[in-house]
């Protein structure tokens, strides 16, 4: 394992700064006014600094550079995975057609129903919430264009 997180760390800290660097080709711009390549670089230093900490921390680690784990620490995550992924393919396709807040409800439902195993109840809340919050965020704070839909269109 100290292996892989070493080759890991080392591959998104080269990320990471690029990042950072294109942020900063960019223009960061004013605090007060953030130009277009703040977000990249502000991602870019995070990235690149948790990529150095994970780093660091498998290079003090003692023991082998290599042991043998399984891939999936479950038996049975690959399956999670892939409902996972199917449910993101699932938004990506209908979230033009269904619109945001209807196509998010579901797909946060989806994630905590089928994938975490939570209550109807708990699963119900947290999709229309999450759904909700994030709209109120990205549409009305931000004024972030978001797809309206079959529902709302």
């Amino acid at each position: 394992m100290k292996i892989y997180d070493l080759l890991s760390s080392l591959l998104w800290l080269v990320i990471g700064l690029a990042f950072l660097a294109g942020g900063v080709r960019m223009g960061l711009g004013p605090i007060h006014s953030p130009g277009a390549g703040y977000f990249p670089a502000v991602i870019g230093a995070i990235l690149s600094l948790l990529s150095l900490g994970l780093f660091i921390k498998a290079a003090l680690e003692k023991g082998p550079l290599s042991e043998r784990h399984p891939f999936w620490k479950e038996a049975d995550s690959w399956k999670k995975v892939s409902l996972v992924v199917g449910s993101l393919i699932f938004y990506m396709a209908f979230l033009e057609f269904l619109g945001y807040l209807a196509t998010t409800v579901l797909f946060i439902f989806f994630l905590l129903k089928v994938v975490g195993k939570k209550s109807w109840p708990v699963s119900i809340t947290m999709a229309v919430l999450v759904s909700l919050g994030s709209y109120a965020l990205f549409k009305m704070a931000l004024g972030v264009y978001l797809p309206k839909g079959l529902i709302l269109g």
